[in-house]
């Protein structure tokens, strides 16, 4: 679960809102008291947010823009800005597992979007390649 932080408090995860939601009404129900900072927190849904497109680099790297923007619009062949932001990563496998390592972030042009990237990880995965990008200092939502 990632969250993030806002001006305002903190954003998470919709399904685990809803569990601090119905846990602070059930207080205030039955015990007559609510969890104090529950105005700080706000929902995301993981569903739009970590929508992306990739590419995959011949040198066994993946490209990726985790964008809803763009993986809405990928069809028509017109995006909403003329550059994103990629995370360019690898994967590490390992004997039991693999995980995601961070390498760059590059700037990529709409028309290269359009021509090389061409598929799409899913969001459970995206969700982990942003995870991987955070813990290694990098802030690709600002």
């Amino acid at each position: 679960m990632i969250q993030f932080k806002t001006p305002e408090g903190w954003a998470i995860p919709i399904r685990e809102f809803d569990k601090i939601q119905k846990k602070n009404l059930k207080g205030i129900k039955y015990d007559k008291k609510q969890i104090a900072e529950m105005g700080k927190l706000t929902a995301y849904y993981p569903e739009v947010l970590f929508k992306n497109v990739t590419r995959n680099n011949s040198d066994g790297t993946l490209d990726i823009i985790v964008d809803s923007g763009v993986a809405t619009e990928f069809h028509t062949g017109f995006l909403p800005k003329r550059f994103y932001k990629a995370l360019r990563m690898k994967k590490d496998k390992g004997l039991l597992s693999s995980k995601w390592n961070y390498l760059d972030i590059i700037q990529v042009s709409e028309s290269e979007i359009i021509k090389s990237f061409d598929s799409s990880v899913s969001i459970a995965e995206a969700e982990k390649i942003v995870e991987a990008s955070i813990k290694k200092g990098v802030k690709y939502f600002d």
